[in-house]
């Protein structure tokens, strides 16, 4: 539980949720951020699936994500609905800017949010 109260964590949350629902409801979609929730979706992603890795497997848990898994997160991510997505639908546009926005996130979550490596216990 911890993991999902980490300051930077809430504050992603809370700006994503913000941009995304909250100016939206409050007729102040004018004020909407471009890009912000393409930078914001990954700190939160990785980290409700860091969380709900050691809440199913706790025996196998992990205690933070590798530099690997961030950035194949951030390739999945652009190669989804920056490529994928926009072949498959004219509702979704190709925005190389986004591109840069989930590798913003990624580096977000990876320097701000995931737990710091545990020193060896010998």
């Amino acid at each position: 539980m911890k993991l999902l109260l980490k300051p930077f964590f809430v504050l992603a949350l809370g700006l994503y949720l913000i941009n995304r629902f909250v100016l939206t409801l409050l007729g102040l979609s004018q004020y909407r951020v471009p890009y912000l929730n393409d930078a914001l979706c990954l700190p939160v992603v990785l980290t409700v699936a860091l969380w709900l890795q050691q809440k199913l497997f706790p025996g196998s848990c992990r205690r933070r994500l590798n530099a690997a898994q961030v950035i194949f997160t951030v390739f999945y991510f652009a190669v989804f609905f920056e490529g994928i997505l926009p072949a498959l639908s004219n509702r979704y546009t190709r925005d190389y800017w986004d591109i840069m926005a989930y590798a913003a996130g990624g580096a977000v979550y990876y320097f701000l949010i995931n737990p710091n490596p545990q020193p060896n216990s010998e």
